[in-house]
């Protein structure tokens, strides 16, 4: 269910429907199971995300945090620099804050990227992992090994598949992750049943802006 909904109120979300979690748990698993079946097509769209994820690294990412590392030392030069001019009295302590303020703003920018250069190399390891786990140690099992596993094995493979399902408003619900996609189409039951769908990046989640369940 929506958490913003029951907690905010339900003028705050258009979800009024609630999802059984056992039941679209099994129709999800399914689905994963069915993906987890075909290792060449999931190989395929592992290494799809990985490159997908490598293509934010623009040039070299090494000598990009060369750089960045660069102008951090820079910076601290700059500011040793300034200071010391100040205390010859060859600049006034105004024009010294001027300075320092650029200097700092060059800092963030420089400690900035390089985070963002370190957190998009941890994902890319991150996913380079899971992937040979995933090949290794579950698409090889016989089919009913991979339909026995238990809640936690399970977990485990939604979270290395990045998975993620919606709620949408139609009843519909759409499956994601490292992996060609799918969606749960309502059945005459009431509950979903697994049909595949276009690829996809990347439990249940309302499209609203709510906390994930």
């Amino acid at each position: 269910r929506c958490a913003k909904r029951a907690g905010v109120g339900k003028d705050t979300c258009s979800q009024r429907k609630y999802y059984r979690a056992d039941k679209v748990e099994s129709q999800v698993w399914e689905l994963v199971s069915d993906i987890m079946k075909d290792p060449e097509q999931l190989r395929d769209d592992l290494e799809r995300m990985i490159e997908q994820e490598g293509e934010g690294l623009y040039g070299d990412p090494e000598q990009e945090a060369k750089v960045w590392t660069e102008k951090l030392a820079e910076v601290e030069r700059m500011r040793s620099g300034y200071q010391n001019l100040a205390a010859k009295g060859l600049m006034t302590f105004d024009e010294l804050g001027e300075k320092l303020q650029g200097l700092e703003e060059t800092r963030r920018t420089a400690e900035r990227e390089l985070e963002v250069l370190r957190s998009r190399r941890e994902r890319i390891e991150e996913l380079e992992r899971d992937k040979e786990i995933l090949l290794k140690s579950y698409t090889s099992m016989a089919p009913e090994a991979l339909d026995s596993l238990l809640p936690e094995e399970r977990h485990q493979v939604y979270q290395m598949l990045r998975l993620k399902v919606v709620a949408h408003v139609d009843s519909t619900l759409e499956v994601s992750g490292v992996f060609t996609g799918g969606n749960l189409s309502k059945s005459e039951t009431g509950y979903p049943s697994p049909s595949r769908r276009a690829p996809g990046r990347s439990p249940l989640r309302c499209p609203c802006a709510g906390p994930r369940r």
